[in-house]
């Protein structure tokens, strides 16, 4: 007697074998590494920007509460644009809606900098280069925001279920190598300029776009979805993942938004110096946080729990090294726990998100999750900046308070204790990888 009962099971994995656009397999790995390389730009200008520019905001006379707040507008876009970006791209196709991305992102660095060699050289006063800077920095979240979703639907339609998950993760790794390289050339190149870096990082902007628009194919359109699922943020399933995944960003934000400020006055060290010291600090964060998701998750292969729990472990008590640190090698050992904490604890708590709803879900859940990898980027400026005036150690404590405060959320939340069984989906760890950056 047929087996019916499992047709449409069997139907349904013979779909999954097949990519929405099949390409060829070569040509399909040119235009992987055409993106690759892309999206190793954007990661290497977020790190160039959080370790040269406090420096030059302090010469200018510019508050860390001011320098927090450049940031706040672009976080704020980017989390309110970047689902509509996804969506349009259906529209105007993954190519363009990149190109769109990567323009944006050359022409808002070279404003940027631009502003800032005019408030340097004294062109314009800085009561009008700060509001200047605000503006072009939201630009940066408007624009910028459509190339990450639309190089992730442009590999989504050209692999299969079985392959996307590693091709997603590829990408997350691209944008960490970039993010990792980013403070070490930025240290080197400040001896030619303390804006140097941001010129150099405004032309791979440029480069990037040229190879995106000779080199990366898309001959047929993008097949809209027919259908829209919505899941709200107060879904019991994924509220209390959510609220881990805003301490886990906001921990992150407190940290990279401080820590140059802090070098200089813990070491207390001049404009050039606290620029290379904070470019090796964060370097060296990235390269640990890269270690976490490339190395632990996929040759460890904890359960996404578990993994969460680690990672908010280990960094609250880096964090507290960091606030008792007076000097460079304990400052640097801190961070590169801290990078190897964060490497951790967002996939796992992705993954965890992941897991506790269904597989038409899965969209959703990882739209939210995107929103909170830039909520605290949002608002911790308003916490972390005046902490800092009071205590330079302050945002670091507070920083391991919000991730203790995680750590039990994780032990407490019932479905992320569901998680840790496998779902009658399936279960693999590959699909931890987390491939969203902060802004």
């Amino acid at each position: 007697m047929p087996d019916t009962d499992n047709q449409p099971a069997r139907q349904k994995a013979g779909d999954d074998e097949q990519a929405t656009l099949p390409m060829a397999p070569a040509a399909r790995r040119r235009a992987f590494a055409v993106l690759t390389i892309c999206l190793m730009c954007t990661g290497f200008s977020q790190s160039v920007v959080y370790a040269i520019l406090p420096p030059i905001a302090r010469d200018l006379g510019l508050t860390e509460l001011q320098v927090g707040s450049i940031f706040v507008l672009s976080s704020a876009f980017w989390v309110v644009t970047t689902p509509w970006w996804g969506r349009r791209s259906d529209h105007l196709g993954r190519r363009r809606t990149i190109l769109i991305g990567l323009l944006g992102f050359t022409l808002s660095m070279l404003l940027f900098t631009l502003v800032l060699q005019a408030a340097r050289e004294g062109w314009i006063a800085v009561a009008l280069a700060f509001p200047l800077l605000v503006a072009v920095r939201s630009t940066y979240g408007l624009v910028v925001s459509a190339a990450s979703p639309s190089a992730q639907a442009y590999v989504a339609d050209r692999t299969t279920r079985t392959e996307r998950t590693r091709a997603i993760a590829s990408l997350a790794a691209a944008f960490g190598l970039g993010a990792t390289l980013g403070p070490g050339l930025s240290a080197s190149l400040v001896v030619l300029g303390i804006l140097a870096p941001f010129y150099f990082t405004a032309f791979l902007g440029l480069l990037s776009v040229l190879l995106a628009w000779k080199a990366l194919p898309e001959h047929a359109p993008p097949q809209p979805s027919k259908t829209r699922i919505r899941l709200s943020v107060f879904d019991r399933r994924i509220v209390l993942n959510l609220a881990n995944g805003a301490i886990i960003s906001s921990a992150q934000a407190a940290m990279i938004q401080t820590v140059a400020f802090y070098m200089m006055d813990r070491l207390t060290l001049p404009l050039d110096s606290a620029a290379q010291f904070a470019g090796i600090g964060l370097m060296a964060a990235s390269l640990a946080a890269l270690f976490g998701q490339l190395v632990v998750v996929h040759r460890f292969r904890m359960s996404a729990p578990v993994l969460e729990r680690v990672g908010l472990g280990v960094s609250a008590v880096a964090f507290l090294g960091l606030a008792f640190a007076y000097e460079l090698g304990p400052l640097v050992f801190a961070l590169t726990i801290i990078g190897l904490g964060q490497g951790m604890s967002r996939p796992g708590n992705v993954a965890v998100g992941s897991l506790v709803v269904q597989r038409h879900e899965q969209g959703a859940v990882a739209g939210l999750n995107n929103a909170t990898a830039a909520f605290g980027f949002l608002v911790m400026p308003f916490i972390v900046m005046p902490a800092y005036k009071i205590n330079p150690a302050l945002p670091y404590f507070i920083g391991a308070g919000l991730l203790g405060m995680g750590l039990l959320i994780s032990f407490l939340d019932p479905n992320t204790r569901k998680a840790l069984a496998v779902g009658p989906d399936g279960y693999d760890t590959d699909e931890m990888d987390d491939n969203l950056p902060p802004i």
